[in-house]
């Protein structure tokens, strides 16, 4: 959980600018992000903009306050996501269809394909995580063992009472000292800003809904059999096809027999179970995708389920709910 008690500033080393004039400080928030509308909503509040900024390979850490109560309307970022986190105060931050009411438990990320605007409240202070489309839509797209780009949109609102989500944020302060030390961020594409990097990205990918999110839960183990791993590779790429098990077996190079002990070592189900879930996982994601022209015959007939009926009965079964309620939900629009 995130603590708002007086701290040290973060990054403070790194500062980009310090500003009571909102001009200029529209101006030079807008060269590290984007274009965007900013306006004081109280003459009586000390107008006083600070940003400090590192910056690496995909992903950049930020600080930012504004000290008065101000309203910010970038519209789309179209190029990145933003993560944003109140060390002090709060904001409210709508992204799309859904308004966050960012506090002390509760961030925010922006998707870039949806419309946002934001009132910073008199005092607000946020540590910023901004990652590359391009990089955090690679890193999502190896991590789900797809081969092709899958559209990603989070859920706008971070629950930083959940573990998972908690020791994220308590990653970002790490790489935040890491930085102010001199460990990182001094060579954008050495192995250690690498490793830095992809470890936030992936962390917040598992961690945070999102569109991915039912296709970024298929466990290997710790040590896998190549005879699984050509299986699984084989299943994550030809789901959409009409594969048999006699098709895994060849692809893998062993027997049905062999295969089936296998999978239920390692993964405890058997390898059609195994595709089936991935069928049904791909098939929520597109779901959640938020295309609502798409018909849920089409989505089906695309995560490789043939016939409509039992597809709706499975997908119910798996997550509680019809495929039309999923689209309905529109937790990510």
């Amino acid at each position: 959980m995130v603590s708002q008690v007086a701290c040290k500033t973060p990054l403070k080393s790194f500062r980009r600018f310090q500003s009571s004039d909102v001009d200029e400080a529209q101006d030079i928030v807008a060269r590290h992000f984007c274009s965007h509308r900013l306006e004081r909503n109280s003459a009586k509040d000390r107008f006083d903009a600070c940003q400090n900024r590192v910056a690496g390979h995909g992903v950049s850490l930020n600080y930012i306050r504004y000290g008065a109560d101000v309203t910010i309307e970038p519209g789309e970022l179209s190029n990145f996501y933003l993560i944003q986190i109140p060390l002090a105060g709060t904001a409210l931050v709508k992204n799309g269809c859904q308004t966050v009411e960012a506090n002390a438990t509760t961030g925010s990320v922006l998707n870039p394909d949806r419309l946002t605007s934001m009132r910073w409240h008199a005092g607000c202070e946020q540590l910023l995580v901004q990652v590359d489309r391009n990089y955090l839509q690679d890193v999502a797209t190896n991590l789900a063992g797809l081969s092709s780009d899958c559209s990603l949109r989070f859920k706008p609102s971070i629950d930083l009472r959940k573990p998972a989500l908690s020791n994220w944020f308590k990653s970002v302060r790490a790489a935040v000292k890491a930085a102010e030390d001199g460990a990182v961020f001094q060579s954008p594409d050495g192995p250690l800003q690498r490793h830095l990097e992809e470890g936030l990205v992936t962390a917040f990918l598992e961690a945070q809904p999102n569109t991915l999110s039912p296709l970024l839960k298929r466990s290997e183990g710790q040590t896998v059999p190549a005879i699984l791993k050509r299986s699984l590779a084989f299943i994550n790429d030809r789901f959409a096809e009409n594969i048999s098990l006699l098709d895994i077996c060849i692809h893998a190079g062993t027997t049905p027999r062999n295969l089936q002990l296998v999978f239920r070592r390692e993964l405890g189900c058997s390898p059609i179970q195994c595709l089936q879930n991935v069928r049904l996982g791909f098939a929520r994601h597109l779901l959640l995708s938020g295309d609502l022209e798409r018909s849920v015959s089409d989505i089906a007939d695309q995560s490789g389920h043939r016939h409509l009926g039992r597809f709706s009965v499975a997908y119910k079964k798996r997550y509680g709910e019809t495929p039309r309620a999923t689209t309905r939900s529109r937790q990510y629009c």
